[in-house]
């Protein structure tokens, strides 16, 4: 999406950090006993067409009907904090009577009227208190009455920060020791269950902690308005209980809905769906239980050719979806993604000949080439497509420059070469003794139909860039 999805980092660098004098707990809140193994959601999954997820907001104004249709084809979607005009304003937000909640309520509200099944989520930060959500009003009214919710140092100083590349500046945080922000957090996520359609909660910083055990801060911001907060190890330990209770506890109330806590305990965003080995690994520690399951595989996923289907497709189990992370949901440019497809009929296999298949009910059969780290799905009637062409090259191919080409001093005649190892190889055939001398780099013109080789002598120009050509400079024969 446009504005980076605002992932916490805590960097423990101690830059601008407020003094170290005594902090206590406070009011004395018990520590919350913690939710170790919360229930386990079970969002809508289906197979019929690929398993599609939504994550994003319209900075402008509500979606309208014909982008709430499009939004209703997709298995689950999540509206992020930045909806609407007022949502967006930054980097100081609109206040709590922008109530950005609300506009999410109603587009969730439009999309079950058109399909019940969708698992709607909503952007919920587990550590920000933004002020364009009507809880920032609650927060407010609480800590005007004297109730404490919000998060203080050392000195007992208001934590204020930006958050992470300064969009969002002047934000507060909860106080996760507090009884009082616990209970604000779980009303509200259950008055949300029953009055706006939200089945699930993108707890964005889930996993924000107050660390490292010996000298605890948070830390955020950018460049001049970088701030660092300390804590005392007391204090942060209780507030790292709360907030791991809060996280887990909100995942036991969703989870009859069928909803995820998105970045909690089985909920996980921004794999890279156009890799078959990240997509692979992050299905199967879902699978053994060291790894969230429910799987948002969006880095790629907004504008998948056919490699990355491939990808999702060969690794993809129950509750892993091909994610888009965007304002505006692009399904209708990708015709491919509404294409009956059908359950798998078993796990990828390796064949013989160093390719992974996978094949569907209806079908579509995915396969992955390792060397060409690419992949091609062929969808029921269609022939089988080309295997794609591996940039992978030899160590005597010198290191394979993508996108770009060399001109002058050929050696010899451009000569056809299926892929870039055997424009190398053709290179280093030439002898010493040719003509026009020795081939010293070569050159892969993958657009070209065929894919044409060119090869160059010592005293060819200066590298430029020219998409889909590969180049290389050969390295001694004896390597």
């Amino acid at each position: 999406m446009k504005a980076v999805l605002l992932v916490l980092v805590t960097i423990l660098v101690p830059t601008l950090c407020i003094g170290a004098p005594p902090q206590v707990r406070g009011n004395g809140d018990p520590v919350p006993v913690p939710v170790p193994n919360p229930a386990r959601p079970k969002p809508y999954f289906s197979w019929d067409t690929i398993p599609l997820a939504f994550h994003g907001a319209n900075r402008s104004g509500m979606y309208n009907q014909s982008t709430v249709e499009v939004l209703a084809k997709y298995q689950m979607v999540t509206i992020e904090k930045w909806y609407t005009a007022c949502g967006s304003l930054h980097p100081i937000q609109d206040g709590p009577e922008c109530n950005v909640e609300k506009a999410m309520y109603q587009t969730f509200s439009e999309i079950h009227s058109l399909n019940h099944n969708v698992t709607t989520i909503m952007y919920l930060n587990s550590m920000f208190d933004f002020t364009m959500y009507n809880l920032a009003g609650m927060v407010n009214a609480l800590e005007a009455a004297g109730t404490r919710v919000l998060l203080r140092d050392i000195n007992d100083d208001l934590v204020i920060l930006c958050n992470d590349g300064n969009y969002y500046c002047n934000v507060t945080m909860f106080d996760w020791s507090k009884q009082a922000a616990r209970d604000l957090w779980t009303n509200h996520v259950i008055n949300a269950t029953k009055i706006g359609n939200v089945q699930g909660i993108f707890a964005d910083h889930a996993t924000q902690m107050l660390k490292p055990a010996d000298a605890p801060q948070i830390c955020n911001g950018a460049y001049s308005q970088r701030k660092c907060y300390n804590f005392t190890s007391d204090f942060a330990a209780a507030f790292n209980a709360g907030h791991g209770w809060l996280v887990n506890h909100t995942q036991d109330m969703l989870a009859p809905l069928g909803g995820p806590v998105i970045d909690g305990p089985y909920g996980k965003y921004n794999d890279d769906v156009c890799d078959f080995d990240t997509m692979r690994n992050a299905v199967q520690r879902g699978q053994s239980g060291t790894g969230p399951y429910v799987l948002e595989a969006s880095k790629g996923g907004c504008t998948p050719d056919s490699s990355c289907i491939a990808a999702y497709l060969l690794a993809a189990t129950e509750y892993t979806y091909l994610g888009c992370l965007a304002d505006e949901p692009q399904l209708p440019y990708y015709p491919d993604l509404a294409r009956p497809l059908g359950k798998p009929l078993g796990d990828a296999k390796l064949g013989d000949d160093g390719v992974w298949s996978r094949e569907f009910t209806f079908g579509a059969v995915a396969r992955w080439y390792p060397d060409a780290k690419k992949g091609t799905v062929q969808w029921r009637g269609d022939p089988i497509p080309n295997p794609p062409s591996s940039t992978n090259v030899s160590r005597y191919c010198g290191t394979a420059l993508m996108d770009t080409t060399l001109a002058q001093d050929d050696v010899a005649a451009p000569a056809s070469a299926a892929t870039p190892q055997a424009c190398c190889d053709l290179c280093r055939a030439v002898p010493a003794s040719n003509k026009n001398g020795a081939c010293v780099a070569w050159a892969w013109h993958g657009k070209e139909s065929p894919p044409m080789c060119h090869l160059h002598g010592a005293n060819s120009s200066k590298p430029k860039t020219q998409s889909g050509t590969v180049t290389g400079f050969m390295r001694s024969k004896n390597i």
